[in-house]
């Protein structure tokens, strides 16, 4: 009897049945989830400031300077450039009509803004979408103003890079993403590439075990 089961666990035809069924769940699998990301595709929007450069900070210098800043006539006491990134790194475009009710994105720097100084897009022939800020007119006098810009509904190509360089009148304070009505998109506070870096480190960080071996 012992001959028997052991001859029926180690033939060849059962380890074959084994693997048939294996390889059938993996297809059904595989297939299941190529359907469900067709059906369902992944859509996202990475935005980050690439940087947030003071106009007046010039080193070795006292704080009396010659140079000064105008918007309008209006002096600027703390003028700073910041470059806005907005990327679509999902696999399919981002139309207007996912905006819902035409609602604009709205990203709230935390001090006034002057004016969106240049506005590019990549790849070329993109279109670039339009932007609304209510900071066309002068930042009044006692500094305060409105602090946000909106991205109107637009169409955001995959693969688009979007690059907003905004003068504010202000100390440096973080952006902030205040409204993100698209719908069956995904906002991600953080540049691709950093994400990518970000998990490659992580996984180089863990222990990989084989067996009694350990490798890090």
């Amino acid at each position: 009897m012992n001959t028997l089961a052991g001859d029926w666990w180690e033939s060849g035809s059962w380890w074959q049945f084994v693997i048939t069924i294996a390889v059938g769940i993996a297809v059904g699998v595989l297939a299941a989830w190529a359907t469900l990301r067709a059906s369902n595709p992944k859509r996202q929007l990475n935005w980050w400031v690439r940087s947030n450069t003071p106009l007046m900070s010039v080193p070795g210098t006292s704080e009396e300077s010659e140079l000064a800043v105008t918007f309008f006539g209006a002096p600027l006491t703390s003028p700073r450039i910041i470059e806005l990134v907005i990327a679509n790194s999902g696999r399919r475009d981002i139309t207007a009509a996912m905006f819902h009710g035409a609602q604009p994105i709205r990203f709230d720097f935390g001090v006034p803004v002057c004016t969106i100084l240049d506005a590019t897009t990549a790849p070329a022939g993109s279109v670039r979408p339009m932007f609304d800020t209510a900071g066309w007119v002068v930042v009044r006098n006692d500094g305060s103003g409105d602090s946000w810009v909106d991205v109107v509904p637009s169409l955001l190509s995959r693969g688009q890079e979007v690059v907003m360089t905004v003068l504010v009148e202000g100390e440096e304070k973080p952006v902030k993403l205040a409204s993100f009505p698209l719908v069956d998109v995904t906002p991600v506070s953080d540049s691709p590439g950093e994400r990518s870096r970000a998990l490659a480190e992580a996984i180089g960080r863990m222990p990989i075990y084989l067996g009694p071996f350990r490798i890090r």
